[in-house]
């Protein structure tokens, strides 16, 4: 821990014992504590693979699960709330306090920190026999935050006000899927892990006002957000018996910043004894973005040097500005009790200008320091976009409703793009030189029909379809004709998807003491694309299904359990399974999950516990002779035994135990972990 770490932690408890204090000395407030002095993990096998699972350190975490306090006095309008959390040794902290005065306004703190940890190992090529499962040395953890105050006013017949103040940051290392290269004799597969440090702070201010004016409730708000970043990838190839080019490292440094400004304004209002209702709304966003990166490349020993295809770029640069103008409107009739119509209407217009150069050290062996070529780029596009949407209601049936969803986007977009390369040391590069222009025509729809039905007081019948469409047609107005030296950005003809869903859930209630269920969930996706100087189309296929059965059983009053069942079914069809030369089959995704809970009441100061949850996935394919195996093949056990002990009215103590395991197809996944965990809590609630 550092000695940063634990200035924060102080000044964040001492803020909370600070606000208690204040309101203990002048109230008698609810009061409720959960310290829990011990939560310790022992971990046997992979610990990251463990904490990246469960968001949970091995070894030693306590604190405060949960501390809250309430007061409220009606006569003087007076309202006050508070909670937090601190487990200092995870990273968890989480505090709020709510004041409130009647005809006067609010002040509102919220403070959330929580740590996300990452694997840092590598994948795995079962025909490696020395880089199988490369681990980082670097530790991968994110801090996540967020801090926000807010102080509102009410008075009376003047417009309200709300000012906020918001900060969320990223503070750490965590893995990247832009895997690296692993070699091993002639073989080479990108299976190598990679990481990133982020330092990223947004800060956001925001003045809101609402008011009612002849009946018409009118809200506004200004909003300026500034986001911070700077980042820094690094990837790095291994090899067995390669050489250098073999084991070289990459490392990406980006430090981009953007500013962003929105007004928004709307209006609504009820008509004809609320049973017609009306509103709208205007956004306006202006956007700015600015990125500056560099790419070195070096040895193991990290020393600069260029490789074949050198990849040595300094001070790189990027400008987009962005503005968008959206207007909304909706209309609700309600003609009847048993008929309600929604109509929804889009319209935004989008201009974005963009522009970038990219210089380069291309100087084998090791670099210059001199640019050799420099690629610059401008790109304009211009967007407009309509948007209609229907929504049905109909109760007319007895114990039945049903609803009906028509939505509608049509998108025009120009885009202009050009790229020239500027010689420096070298001369310029004819493969980076080229320019089109397109108009791209977007036509999207969903049709949604549901339904739900209770026919009988013990059964529960709900239904939904949904088809979507997403057409999209690319034409090109002028484009760089692809030749001996040069490139070509446009090569799309069109795209089209289509996507079907379906869901279904029945429930039964034959007796108090039992509820089971059913729920199919079905969605097909189908990819049609067409690229230049193809006469085919090429089609990509994604199936999935998930069948669930849920059943609630209570024999005893002393006794209540809860058991599910999951099996999820995904197939996915690529045009590669139809290849003569990279024959690669569809690809299964399918896991199967059991859960159970049971909690029995020995007395009325005793209460058992229990929990499990497994699951089991079983879908390697080894594709090793045309490239990677595919599929995930694993079986995962989460158990917690626990006992909740309430000796008085206002206290209780809960022990608990967990076990969780986590075992891999060695052939498919490197690692997995048997972890015993012992959890105390305690409770002390008093007025």
């Amino acid at each position: 821990m550092t000695i940063c770490d634990i200035k924060k932690q102080t000044i964040w408890l001492g803020l909370l014992l600070l606000n208690s204090a204040s309101v203990f000395a002048a109230v008698s407030p609810d009061v409720s504590i959960t310290p829990e002095p011990v939560r310790y993990s022992f971990v046997s096998g992979d610990a990251e693979k463990f904490s990246a699972h469960h968001w949970m350190k091995d070894h030693y975490i306590g604190g405060v699960e949960n501390v809250s306090l309430d007061y409220e006095k009606p006569e003087d309008g007076v309202r006050v709330s508070t909670e937090g959390q601190a487990l200092i040794d995870n990273n968890e902290y989480r505090g709020s306090v709510f004041i409130e005065k009647k005809d006067l306004g609010h002040l509102k703190f919220d403070y959330v920190e929580f740590r996300k940890y990452y694997d840092g190992t590598g994948g795995v090529y079962r025909r490696f026999l020395n880089l199988n499962a490369v681990e980082l040395d670097k530790e991968l953890r994110l801090d996540i935050g967020h801090f926000a105050v807010e102080a509102g006013l009410s008075l009376g017949k003047l417009p309200d006000l709300v000012f906020l103040y918001e900060r969320e940051f990223k503070d750490g290392a965590k893995s990247r899927l832009t895997w690296t290269a692993l070699r091993e004799g002639a073989v080479t597969r990108n299976i190598g892990p990679s990481w990133q440090d982020i330092d990223e702070i947004v800060d956001s201010f925001a003045i809101k006002e609402s008011h009612q004016i002849a009946g018409f409730a009118i809200e506004g708000e200004q909003r300026w957000e500034f986001v911070r970043s700077e980042l820094s990838r690094e990837e790095r190839s291994f090899s067995a018996t390669g050489t250098e080019a073999d084991k070289k490292i990459r490392v990406q440094n980006q430090n981009p910043q953007t500013d962003l400004f929105t007004s928004t304004f709307g209006i609504e209002r009820w008509f004809r004894n609320e049973k017609l209702f009306t509103s709208a709304g205007y956004r306006f966003a202006l956007l700015s973005n600015r990125e500056v990166e560099e790419i070195l490349e070096m040895t193991q020993n990290r020393v600069l040097q260029n490789f074949t295809n050198p990849k040595q770029v300094r001070d790189a640069r990027a400008d987009n500005d962005l503005d968008s103008h959206t207007w909304v409107a909706s209309l609700m009739m309600i003609p009847s009790d048993w008929l309600h119509l929604i109509t929804r209407f889009k319209s935004e217009v989008m201009t974005r200008h963009g522009n970038s150069t990219y210089p380069q050290d291309t100087t084998l062996g090791t670099p210059d320091l001199i640019i050799n070529t420099t690629e610059r780029s401008r790109n304009d596009s211009r967007i407009m976009r309509w948007g209609e949407g229907v929504s049905l209601r109909f109760t007319a049936i007895p114990r039945t409703a049903v609803y009906n969803e028509f939505e509608f986007e049509q998108i025009r977009n120009w885009l202009s793009e050009d790229r020239q390369s500027l010689a420096g040391q070298s001369a310029s590069n004819a493969n980076e030189v080229f320019s089109r222009e397109t108009i791209t025509q977007s036509m999207r729809g969903a049709w949604t029909l549901g339904m739900q039905t209770a026919p009988w007081s013990f059964v529960n019948f709900t239904s939904q379809f949904r088809h979507r469409r997403n057409n999209n047609d690319y034409d090109d107005i002028r484009e760089t004709d692809p030749g001996a030296n040069t490139a070509r950005s446009a090569f799309v003809d069109w795209q089209n998807i289509r996507s079907d869903e379906l869901e279904t859930r029945v429930t039964f209630r034959p007796r108090k003491w039992l509820q089971p269920s059913f729920r199919y969930q079905l969605r097909g996706d189908d990819y049609f694309s067409r690229f230049e100087a193809e006469s085919t189309r090429n089609k990509t296929q994604m199936n999935s299904q998930i069948y669930t059965f849920d059943v609630t059983l209570q024999p005893s009053p002393d006794l209540l359990t809860t058991a599910s069942f999951s099996l999820q079914n995904a197939l996915v069809k690529t045009p590669a399974r139809d290849s003569s030369v990279t024959n690669i089959p569809a690809f299964h995704a399918d896991v199967a999950t059991w859960l159970f809970s049971a909690d029995y009441i020995l007395n009325p100061q005793t209460v058992l516990t229990s929990s499990l949850q497994f699951s089991s996935a079983d879908n390697f394919n080894d594709f090793s002779e045309v490239g990677l195996p595919f599929g995930a093949d694993f079986n995962l056990l989460d158990l917690t035994l626990g006992l909740r002990w309430s000796p008085g009215k206002h206290i209780s103590v809960e022990p608990k135990y967990s076990f969780y395991h986590y075992s891999a197809n060695p052939d498919a996944e490197y690692g997995g972990y048997n972890a015993h965990i012992l959890w105390l809590d305690f409770s002390l609630k008093w007025s």
